[in-house]
C-alpha cells in the first residue's frame, strides 16, 4: 500500500514487525524479503518517486580534506535512492577481504567471507547478472590476476520494484517521510518519528527498526539520535561516522599493449602480493584509445628508447599493439579520522544538523596504488606484452591530479561491523551495540572496503539481515 505523508490526515495506527527507514537498494531488498516471510513492514522514503529540490537539499553538506564531490550531487534522495543513477558495475568481496587480522583489530570483520558469499546468487538475481565470476592468475610472481565484472543493465530499483511494493499486502510504503527522532526507553525504540514537507509530525510503531539511508546519511542520523538521547538507545562512545571510506579512482597513465593483454579489460593484485608489500586491494581497467594515440605513444617511445620503439612500431604496423588508458580504483584503509560529522552551525529544514565529511587519502592508500601499478608494469615488461607509461604524478610521487576521477561515489563505513564497540557500531547481525532493536543496512556496514563496487555486496548483507529479522 502507498501512503503519502504529505497527504496523511491522521496518524498511522498499525504496529509493524519492522520499520525500514530508507527506500534505496538496501531498504527495498530488506522490505521485499521480509514480506515474503509474512512480516508486516513499514518502508519509509524521505523523498517521492522523482527528484525534488525539497528532498535533495537535505543532502547538502561540507567536505574537508581532499577534493571530493559535492555531497548533494553524490547521491539521490527519492525512491530507489542512488540506484537511479547507478552504472550497473557488479562484483563482490573476495575471501582476502575477510583475512586481514594481521593488519590490526580495525581490519577484522565479525563475520566470514562465506557469511556474505552465501547470498551471492540471490543478490545477482536482484540486479539481473550471472553469479559466476571468472578469475585467473596470469602472473603469480608479480601477483596479477584477470578478474570479471558483471554489468547490470542497470537495474534501477524505482523502475523494477515500485509497483510490486505498492501492491504488496505486507508492505506499507510511506513517501515524503523524513525521519528525525526515536522514542522509547531502556535501550528499546518503540516509535520512529517523521515529518512531511508541511512540517507535520507522525510516528510509526514497530518491533524493530532498520536504518537504510545510505553510506553517509546512516551516520548523520545516528549521530543525531546519539546527540539527543545519549546512552538511551545504544552504547555511548561508539565510533559513529568514523572509519569512512571511498575508492580512489585515477588515470595512472597510458600503455601500449598487445592482444594477449587486451582480450580482457580488468585486472587486480593477488592476496599474496598484498600481504608481501603490506598493501590493500587494487583493480585496473584498460581502455582502448585508437590509432592516433597509438602512433603518438610509439613516436614517444622511439625518442626515449629507440630499440623498444622499433619493436612497438613493427607490432603497431601489423595491428598487433594498441594504445590504452591505464586506470585504477583501489581500496582505502579504514582511518579513524576519516569521518561523517554533524555541523555545529547548519541544520536541514527539520532541525537535523547537516553533514560535514572529513576525508583524506593516507600513506597506505598511496602505497597501495604505487605498489600495484609497479607490479602491473613489471608483468607487462617482463613478458614483452607491451609497455606502460605512468604519469609523472605517479612515479614522481606528486600530488593527486585535481582533474582526475577522484573517487567512485562509493560511500562505505561509518556504521561499521565489528566484534566490539571499540572499533565498530554494529555487531555481526547488524544490530547497534547496546540496542535491543535498532539495525543498520547498506555499505556503511563495511569493516573494510575491498576494491570492488559496493552495490552487489550491500545487497548480500541486506538479504542476510532480512533473514535474521525474519
Amino acid at each position: 500500500m502507498l501512503i503519502d505523508f504529505n497527504k496523511l490526515e491522521r496518524p498511522p495506527e498499525d504496529q509493524y514487525d519492522v520499520c525500514v527507514i530508507g527506500a534505496g537498494a538496501a531498504g527495498i531488498t530488506i522490505a521485499l524479503k521480509l514480506a515474503q516471510k509474512g512480516k508486516r513492514v513499514a518502508l519509509c522514503e524521505a523523498g517521492d518517486f522523482d527528484y525534488s529540490h525539497d528532498s535533495q537539499d537535505i543532502y547538502t553538506g561540507k567536505v574537508f580534506g581532499d577534493p571530493y564531490f559535492d555531497l548533494a550531487s553524490a547521491r539521490l534522495r527519492f525512491f530507489g535512492g542512488s540506484t537511479n543513477h547507478w552504472g550497473g558495475w557488479s562484483r563482490s568481496f573476495e575471501p582476502n577481504d575477510f583475512e586481514r587480522d594481521d593488519m590490526g583489530e580495525k581490519y577484522r570483520w565479525p563475520i566470514e567471507f562465506q557469511d556474505v558469499n552465501a547470498y551471492l546468487i540471490e543478490a545477482c538475481k536482484i540486479v539481473e547478472v550471472d553469479s559466476n565470476f571468472s578469475e585467473e592468475i596470469v602472473d603469480a610472481e608479480h601477483g596479477i590476476k584477470r578478474i570479471e565484472f558483471k554489468h547490470s543493465k542497470p537495474v534501477h530499483f524505482l523502475d523494477k520494484y515500485a509497483d510490486e511494493i505498492i501492491e504488496s499486502g505486507d508492505i506499507d510504503l510511506f513517501i515524503n517521510a523524513n525521519f528525525y527522532d526515536f522514542s522509547g526507553a531502556d535501550r528499546r525504540v518503540q516509535s520512529a518519528h517523521f515529518k512531511n514537507y508541511q512540517d507535520v509530525s507522525f510516528k510509526l510503531n514497530a518491533d524493530a527498526f532498520v536504518f537504510a539511508m545510505g553510506g553517509i546519511e546512516n551516520s548523520r542520523q545516528l549521530l543525531w539520535v546519539e546527540q539527543r538521547h545519549r546512552g538511551e538507545f545504544f552504547e555511548e562512545n561508539l565510533p559513529i561516522g568514523r572509519y569512512w571510506m571511498e575508492h580512489p579512482h585515477f588515470t595512472l597513465g597510458e600503455a601500449l599493449l598487445n592482444e594477449d593483454v587486451t582480450t580482457e579489460r580488468y585486472y587486480s593484485i593477488t592476496s599474496e602480493i598484498q600481504k608481501k608489500f603490506g598493501v590493500l586491494g587494487c583493480g585496473f581497467v584498460i581502455q582502448k584509445q585508437g590509432d592516433s594515440a597509438t602512433k603518438r605513444l610509439v613516436k614517444d617511445l622511439l625518442c626515449v628508447a629507440p630499440s623498444i620503439g622499433e619493436w612497438a612500431a613493427g607490432l603497431a604496423g601489423k595491428n598487433l599493439i594498441c594504445a590504452y588508458r591505464f586506470l585504477a580504483a583501489w581500496e582505502q584503509a579504514p582511518d579513524f579520522e576519516n569521518r561523517v560529522a554533524l555541523s555545529l552551525t547548519d541544520q536541514d529544514r527539520f532541525g537535523v544538523p547537516l553533514t560535514e565529511l572529513f576525508w583524506k587519502k593516507g600513506s597506505i592508500d598511496r602505497k597501495t596504488m604505487e605498489v600495484s601499478a609497479d607490479q602491473f608494469s613489471k608483468w607487462i615488461m617482463n613478458r614483452d606484452l607491451g609497455r606502460v607509461r605512468l604519469d609523472d604524478w605517479v612515479y614522481k610521487k606528486g600530488e593527486y591530479p585535481l582533474d582526475g576521477e577522484l573517487a567512485g561515489y562509493h560511500h562505505m563505513g561509518g556504521t561499521r561491523m565489528s566484534h566490539s564497540g571499540k572499533f565498530g557500531v554494529v555487531d555481526a547481525n547488524c544490530k547497534i551495540f547496546g540496542s535491543d532493536n535498532i539495525f543498520v543496512a547498506g555499505s556503511s556496514l563495511y569493516t573494510t572496503a575491498g576494491y570492488n563496487n559496493p552495490t552487489l555486496a550491500l545487497l548480500q548483507l541486506s538479504l542476510r539481515l532480512a533473514d535474521h529479522l525474519g
